[in-house]
């Protein structure tokens, strides 16, 4: 919320445009008044003077208005051409550069053709000599020659990129030939165009009506031509809106510069530039800089502020103004509802900030991140694409809305759920890379489907896509004629029918990264209107649609550097020496421009808000505040001392009566129908990894093994640590398993052979696993990990000749299956049938008769975690292997069990060993168990009674299931979200 004092009382100014069309009708007569044409800096200015000027004549009074016009929409009618679209140029551009160079490459030219393009214009509507420019260009590039070791050759790319500067004004001139005789241009040569046809005129003494320029700014070199053209012969006025803050001879302030450069070029009274006024250091007005955390907060904020205005002035005028246009969403919906429909925005939507745009690029991004894959090696096969890519599309809002559509049509049940049905299916087979075939056939080949997925090899394909989808997406807004989402797809279909045009019948045809370049062109230059009273007391605009206008409260937001002004590119492939050479506009004059909006829209404004991102703020280009308000608060407060100045932040504040407090930790206690399925589970089977789980968490063992909850599916890319330790078991497996299978010995003669079947066997348990995830393990990383696991087991396989006593080695068995049952007296005098349940990977027969079970462990293993009784105190040993979850104790008890249940199978006595293979040199790894027999009992008696302690511990109602204080423990739990961890 923010809060002020109450500001000072609102004093009534007119408005520029209001101050000039009183002038325009008390100096001219009626009959010269409609013979003048009035020029203004924008379109919107040309509304707002029309209505001045209406306003002017008095009630009653009938006027001939004077013909306004914005500055280019005049200068290009009187150059009589058409401008073209950017994209026809470029294609024509190609051609001439093709008939200089036939081995250009078009994906090369599309990256920087529009760049040559604007130079062109920039280079017109400056009025610099081409000659000159180019022939300077070629020295420029000759000096870069030179520096070389040797010439370049002519065929190599470094002899084509000095022969295109060589050959650049031939195709300037080709160019501009080309475009008169078609009567086309770009805006540039529009501007040469008109200042050739003005001097004509002149010169032939051709009769020229009166003009008057309102409010312009900064000027292009062809621009300043006109106008000084006009007043040479008295046939022009101009009126700059401009204030001594800045216009002042001495004055630092880059907002005069042109101004003050147009008053010493064409010796112009003062009165031309409004006095100047000195409404910036004498007004009384209040300034609040209003610092927000974040970007996204902006919009809101913007509604607080407007709120507060209409408030206090309800028929004053408000200027929400935005530096940076993706705001304008936020913008709109942080309007408050007293406010509508009383606001106009002149902006428009950017076609890229809505979502049928976000949509495209969806498409866009599932065929360019795909992989290519034909017969032979060729390029252009069958595409497979990500999952997650694909995933990502077919969870649009425009996608889903039109299942939920397609749900309701009943001749087509086949097809209801059609999108969940293809994501379930991705997921089910765990589909990595999936071809463009078997996405179809998931679809059933529903157009939509085919739509989306169908390869796509030219831009004909990617036409024929888009208009599939616009035509299957309409019919579900078809009958909601107030759908803005109809809106977004004629817009979208009018940009595919212009490229469809303007592609048609050519030679060259588009990549895919090429037609997508040239739509986003078009999407960046395609504005959604907004319809609403053009003069309305609340406007929503850009900073450059506020040139000549004036409002009672400005709001600016983004007043951060590198938004306000924007930051320094250099967007020319002319060099910058070149730009400052011939007067080209650069990026200095640029700011300069920006500047003078800036403070000329501050002159008359009671009341402004300048809005600015805090720092360390995320989703913020800078931190730092615009120098605007820097200037403003250290060099424009202390000349003004009816000027208020508050710096504010905006908070968020939080509703009370709303806001629910966290109180507690989850804890479920165990309560008669929780012990119950704690008994059920234990009596049918508990193995050493769900003990573990519980001594570790015993809120994931709840979730985990009694609630049953399962984690959402998802398409895993690569082999995880169990899919990888699973490939590795079975490599060992089916490498061991015919010396189990014939009861042969291992000796180290069989070592060689065994090494020569590790690729293959290796290959095949990966092959195996990747099969069930449909995915290869000949990709990305499931490559490397393949190439680990051949190295893991070849490794071990060479040790063995090394372990003394190991060889020969007698296999008993391979994944073979472990159980026990344990009587445990409850505290309740009744008794629980515990059963254990396990699989070890390996049984060993020892010389002296023996059993052992081999544990594999793909991860590291130490001795030293497996020595619980290091200190030689074995009731503390005891504590650790029933208490301790950490990773030593949790080996010790699995091995501690795998034997328990090994020799309560009436097995004579028998050892267990984990085999680490990452340390392999360590051999095979025990744990001293004598801690456990400690108190003289045997093995299988003491372990049985440590069992009956852990069980009774796990059915004790008093010790309630919790999630664990390890916070280590939850950085990959499945269920953290659940427990707010």
């Amino acid at each position: 919320m923010l809060t002020a004092p109450p500001p000072p009382a609102a004093v009534v100014t007119d408005s520029f445009l209001s101050q000039m069309a009183r002038e325009l009708v008390s100096r001219y007569a009626p009959e010269d008044l409609s013979e003048l044409v009035v020029v203004v800096p924008t379109r919107r200015a040309v509304v707002y003077l029309k209505n001045e000027l209406a306003m002017a004549t008095g009630a009653g009074e009938a006027l001939w208005s004077p013909r306004v016009a914005a500055m280019e929409d005049y200068t290009v009618e009187l150059a009589g051409v058409q401008i073209e679209e950017p994209i026809t140029l470029q294609l024509l551009l190609f051609d001439i550069l093709r008939d200089i160079d036939r081995s250009l490459d078009f994906d090369r030219f599309v990256g920087w053709s529009g760049l040559l393009l604007q130079d062109f214009s920039n280079l017109d509507q400056n009025l610099a000599q081409p000659a000159k420019v180019f022939e300077y260009l070629s020295q420029a590039k000759a000096l870069e020659r030179w520096e070389l070791a040797e010439a370049p050759s002519p065929q190599s790319m470094t002899g084509a990129y000095f022969k295109f500067w060589d050959d650049l004004e031939k195709v300037y001139r080709e160019l501009r030939k080309r475009m008169l005789a078609e009567h086309i241009a770009y805006p540039g040569l529009a501007y040469r165009l008109a200042v050739e046809k003005l001097t004509a005129c002149l010169t032939q003494e051709e009769e020229v009506p009166q003009h008057v320029f309102l409010g312009l700014g900064y000027l292009s070199r062809a621009e300043e031509k006109l106008i000084q053209l006009l007043l040479k012969e008295r046939r022009a006025e101009v009126r700059f809106d401009g204030d001594a803050f800045y216009m002042d001879a001495d004055s630092p302030n880059r907002a005069g510069q042109h101004l003050r450069r147009y008053r010493q070029r064409w010796e112009l009274p003062n009165e031309v530039f409004g006095g100047p006024a000195n409404l910036l250091r004498g007004l009384e007005r209040e300034v609040r800089f209003v610092g927000v955390a974040n970007a996204s907060m902006q919009g809101k904020v913007a509604g607080q502020l407007l709120t507060e205005a209409r408030q206090r002035n309800p028929t004053g005028t408000v200027a929400i103004v935005l530096p940076d246009e993706t705001l304008l969403l936020p913008v709109l919906h942080g309007l408050p509802p007293t406010v509508a429909p009383d606001y106009n925005v002149t902006m428009g939507l950017s076609f890229q900030s809505t979502p049928l745009f976000n949509l495209v690029d969806l498409l866009f991004e599932v065929h360019l991140t795909g992989i290519r894959e034909g017969a032979d090696g060729q390029d252009y096969g069958v595409p497979r694409y990500h999952h997650l890519a694909v995933t990502k599309l077919l969870g649009h809002p425009f996608l889903r809305r039109f299942q939920l559509w397609l749900n309701r049509q009943p001749d087509q049940p086949q097809y209801h759920g059609l999108l969940d049905k293809v994501c379930r299916e991705i997921v089910r087979r765990n589909a990595v890379l999936l071809p463009a075939t078997e996405l179809e056939e998931l679809g059933q080949h529903h157009p939509l489907i085919e739509a989306l997925f169908k390869t796509w090899d030219t831009c004909d394909d990617i036409i024929a896509a888009c208009y599939t989808l616009i035509n299957l997406l309409k019919q579900v807004y078809q009958d909601q004629h107030s759908a803005i989402e109809a809106e977004y797809l004629y817009l979208f279909f009018t940009l595919v029918k212009r490229l469809d045009s303007v592609f048609d019948c050519r030679e060259q045809r588009l990549s895919v990264r090429s037609f997508r370049r040239f739509l986003y062109d078009q999407m960046t230059s395609t504005r959604l209107p907004f319809s609403g009273e053009p003069i309305a007391d609340v406007q929503v605009m850009g900073l450059l649609e506020t040139r000549a206008l004036d409002f009672d409260h400005v709001i600016i937001l983004s007043c951060n550097e590198n938004v306000l002004p924007a930051p320094k590119r250099h967007g020319s492939l002319f060099p910058y020496d070149v730009l400052r050479e011939f007067r080209l506009p650069t990026y200095a004059d640029h700011e300069a421009a920006t500047a003078y909006t800036f403070w000329r829209l501050l002159q008359r404004a009671r009341h402004v808000d300048l809005v600015h991102v805090l720092p360390g703020a995320e989703g913020t280009r800078t931190g730092e505040r615009s120098r605007f308000l820097l200037q403003l608060e250290h060099d424009l407060a202390p000349q003004n001392p009816n000027l208020t100045l508050r710096d504010l932040t905006a908070a968020v504040v939080e509703d009370e009566a709303v806001t629910d407090g966290y109180e507690g930790d989850l804890v479920l206690e165990k309560d008669a129908e929780m012990l119950a399925a704690l008994r059920t589970r234990l009596e049918n089977g508990l193995s050493p990894s769900a003990l573990n789980e519980y001594l570790k968490c015993s809120l994931r063992f709840y979730f985990n093994r009694l609630a049953k909850f399962s984690e959402n599916d998802e398409v895993e890319e690569q082999l995880g640590a169990d899919g990888f330790g699973t490939a590795v078991h079975k490599a060992l497996e089916m490498l061991f398993l015919p010396f189990a299978e014939d009861s042969r010995e291992l000796t180290a003669a069989d070592i060689p052979g065994l090494l020569q079947r590790v690729p293959q066997e290796v290959a095949a348990a990966l092959w195996q696993a990747e099969q069930e995830r449909h995915a290869r393990p000949d990709e990305g990383l499931n490559h490397v990990l393949g190439q680990v696991a051949e190295q893991l087991v070849r490794r071990y396989l060479e040790s063995l000749p090394n372990q003394p006593g190991l060889l020969p080695l007698r296999i008993k068995g391979l994944e073979t299956k472990l159980h026990a049952t344990v009587f445990v007296r409850l505290d309740d005098g009744s008794t629980l049938n515990l059963r254990l349940i396990g699989t070890a990977d390996r049984l060993d027969e020892l010389s002296d008769g023996r059993l052992r079970v081999v544990d594999y462990k793909t991860g590291m293993v130490r001795a030293a975690e497996l020595r619980l009784n290091s200190k030689g105190d074995a009731p503390a040993a005891r504590e650790k292997l029933l208490l301790d979850a950490d990773s030593g104790p949790e080996k010790v008890r699995q091995l501690w069990l795998y034997r328990y249940m090994l020799e309560s199978q009436s097995r004579p006595a028998a050892d267990a060993a984990i085999l680490s293979l990452r340390s392999i040199n360590e051999g095979l790894l025990t744990a001293d168990m004598a801690f456990v027999t400690a108190d003289g009992q045997s093995f299988t008696q003491a372990s049985e009674e440590l069992i009956g302690e852990l069980a009774r511990r796990i059915l004790d109602p008093q010790e309630p299931i919790r999630k664990t204080d390890d916070l280590r423990r939850c950085e990959y739990c499945p269920y953290r979200g659940i427990c707010a961890r």
